[in-house]
């Protein structure tokens, strides 16, 4: 994937949802690993509260727009050209696992994964090689003996996409100390995919999704749960779009 659109510091990939499930297909048949990050609006405010996440995030190989207003600052910018549509984590695991051959995978996190896979995707179980959904914990001695657990797991069962459903930033730092000591295999960080694609879960309508109004359905869907991430994180992530676009515009004059 060489054409990207810099946004907020991010070199975000200007291909499509096909471009990319395209990009990890031969990946996996290379035997090529990789990391690939679905940014939105909530990792952007995470990354300006805390620079070393940015800076983490930018060491990945792939950056895919998850969000709406990441496409649409895309299409703003002069210079670049912009993102084609976005890319999100709950359409990059509905292609990969209901598309055969299923390559070997595993799911660290989520809600009840395995209802998930056993209600929308029977064809994929047998490609479930690992599946760990306890809590993580990121002190250091717990942290180090979990991914020692990880790994070898990714290795004795020949595992090609690891599915980080864990939330940020925490699916991210695990992503990158995995490809540390598996550095073959293919890394994405899905958050709460698999509860939006589960049998209890929703999507919301394509014209909501395409006008960037997916999070208002999902907080009226959840409102306990979501009400805290979109009043703290979601203006936050628009203010710095807006940001980048005012400095871009600014360098033109």
């Amino acid at each position: 994937m060489n054409n990207y659109c810099t946004i907020c510091n991010y070199d975000i990939s200007t291909g499509s949802l096909q471009d990319h499930l395209h990009y990890i297909r031969q990946s996996i048949a290379a035997g090529k690993g990789s990391w690939i990050v679905t940014l939105n609006t909530e990792m952007l405010a995470t990354s300006y509260k805390e620079p070393e996440y940015q800076t983490l995030l930018q060491s990945a190989d792939l950056i895919v727009a998850d969000g709406m207003p990441l496409v649409w600052a895309s299409n703003r910018k002069k210079q670049c050209d912009g993102i084609t549509d976005r890319t999100t984590g709950v359409d990059l695991v509905d292609d990969l696992l209901s598309q055969t051959p299923v390559p070997n995978f595993s799911i660290i996190g989520g809600v009840d994964p395995q209802k998930t896979l056993e209600t929308r995707f029977p064809f994929a179980l047998n490609s479930c090689c690992y599946l760990y959904n306890e809590i993580i914990n990121m002190d250091d001695k717990e942290f180090n003996a979990v991914v020692e657990q990880f790994v070898e797991q990714i290795i004795s069962n020949n595992i090609s996409i690891v599915f980080l459903a864990l939330g940020v930033p925490k699916q991210d730092k695990l992503a990158i100390t995995l490809r540390k000591h598996c550095p073959n295999v293919i890394y994405i960080g899905i958050g709460g995919t698999f509860e939006i694609l589960g049998p209890d879960g929703h999507r919301a309508p394509h014209w909501m999704q395409k006008s960037g109004l997916e999070w208002l359905y999902r907080l009226a869907k959840e409102p306990k749960r979501l009400w805290k991430r979109y009043a703290l994180h979601y203006p936050t992530g628009i203010r710095m779009l807006f940001k980048d676009w005012a400095e871009a515009r600014k360098c033109q004059t």
